[in-house]
């Protein structure tokens, strides 16, 4: 039974106390350590995708340096998954991969459903319906008003950006949003706490509302953080929000992004990517570190460099300058956070000749993650490594530009990427008990 279906006293519901701590603990701690022998034994209890050119035994997280944040990390998912309470946040940056969400829902649904009652909520969404590119399906930006947009691709630009690389802004006197759920992953998400980024100077009034009379919202702003808060006495599935002109001096109002939170226990998966979206685009975000840090990330995966590394005049010197920043923007925003780097996809380049930048994209991560503490999911050679992206695309699992998956080949890339995740965190189960 999930903590969600329980009944607590008082109109705000809170986590309650669902299993015993001692007796959950021996449970999970007996699966877990289970689960991790099962996977050295080549079983396969994480459900595998069945993909024959796959390379299994590349399926794994790789540490060539310091342990201490992945230690961090997974004592987390101890208190989360072993003892039942807590919160982990997760936040993933990249391009158009992320974008859609299809590689990050799989991973976030994974992780969701890996322990009963542990789920957790959404977390970082941007209505990308506003900005007129696509919205990942499984959230539903119903807005009025006109709105502009802008996004990091956009050079000449110096206007200030955030975690979701995105912005739009209206200067109608008055507009609206609604943000619905839908699909089979997302049944019966609710919220209970939101947070509006916006540009603080100059704004309009944003106002969080509800269809029931009965629903009572408190609202609080956070100059310094860039953000409006939004407190509910109960939780619900639908965000209304409303954005108006009420003082004379108020000439705009720029939406960054918005946080749907709640009380419960469990997983907040933060996709935020760009469509064609480079390192050199993400340093163009001023507010990525103040915005991350609202975020609070136990763990943050960079999917960057697929743009990158189709670039004519890509340099890995350049590249591995601006993943130096990157890396540092987080340290400074979460000093704690464990920081995974995923590795290029296989890819041609207009569909002629193979990508053979992916090579130099790894051996920089590699690098930085030696240095930096960080881990690496080779994702080059999960996929099979050079010309993998064809047979990809045979199985169906690639589209015909052999750059972007179908939405199964990116559920494919999130099973595999669990899996992974997984098997570190059993080999931390294994070990736990000897340091």
């Amino acid at each position: 039974m999930s903590a969600r279906g329980l009944k607590c006293k008082g109109a705000r519901r809170t986590t309650c106390s669902f299993f015993h701590p001692r007796t959950l603990a021996l449970s999970h701690l007996l699966f877990f350590t289970l689960l991790s022998a099962s996977i050295h034994a080549q079983e396969d209890p994480l459900r595998l995708p069945e993909i024959a050119f796959i390379d299994t035994a590349a399926n794994k997280l790789v540490f060539p340096g310091d342990r201490s944040a992945w230690d961090r990390y997974h004592g987390k998912l101890d208190q989360l998954l072993l003892e039942g309470h807590g919160q982990v946040h997760i936040a993933h940056f990249g391009g158009s991969h992320i974008q859609a969400d299809m590689w990050s829902m799989e991973l976030r649904s994974r992780l969701q459903n890996v322990v009963p009652g542990v789920k957790g909520g959404r977390g970082f969404i941007f209505p990308y319906t506003m900005a007129k590119t696509n919205n990942p399906y499984w959230y539903n930006p119903e807005y009025t008003g006109k709105w502009t947009s802008l996004k990091n691709l956009t050079r000449a630009d110096t206007s200030a950006l955030g975690i979701a690389g995105y912005s739009v802004t209206t200067t109608d006197t008055l507009t609206t949003l609604k943000v619905s759920f839908r699909g089979e992953v997302y049944s019966g998400y609710q919220f209970n706490r939101v947070k509006v980024l916006h540009r603080m100077d100059s704004s309009y009034t944003v106002t969080a509302y509800s269809r029931d009379p009965q629903v009572h919202i408190e609202s609080s702003a956070d100059v310094e953080r860039g953000y409006t808060e939004f407190e509910y006495d109960r939780y619900v599935d639908t965000l209304y929000l409303r954005f108006q002109r009420t003082a004379p001096d108020q000439k705009r109002f720029t939406l960054y992004g918005i946080t749907l939170e709640s009380d419960d226990p469990g997983f907040f998966y933060h996709a935020n990517g760009v469509n064609g979206a480079s390192t050199t685009s993400w340093l163009r975000c001023q507010h990525f570190t103040r915005e991350l840090a609202v975020l609070k990330p136990d763990l943050v995966v960079f999917s960057i460099g697929i743009n990158d590394a189709h670039d004519p005049d890509f340099s890995a010197e350049r590249y591995e300058r601006n993943y130096e920043q990157l890396i540092a923007r987080v340290k400074e925003a979460s000093p704690d956070a464990a920081i995974l780097l995923t590795t290029n996809t296989d890819s041609y380049i207009k569909r002629k000749a193979p990508n053979r930048n992916g090579a130099a994209v790894r051996d920089v991560m590699l690098r930085l993650a030696a240095k930096h503490g960080c881990a690496v999911w080779d994702t080059f050679g999960v996929m099979g490594g050079m010309h993998s992206i064809v047979k990809w695309e045979k199985a169906g699992l690639a589209k015909k530009d052999l750059v972007h998956m179908t939405r199964p080949g990116y559920v494919a890339l999130g099973d595999l990427l669990f899996s992974a995740m997984m098997k570190a965190y059993g080999d931390h189960l294994k070990t736990a008990g000897h340091r």
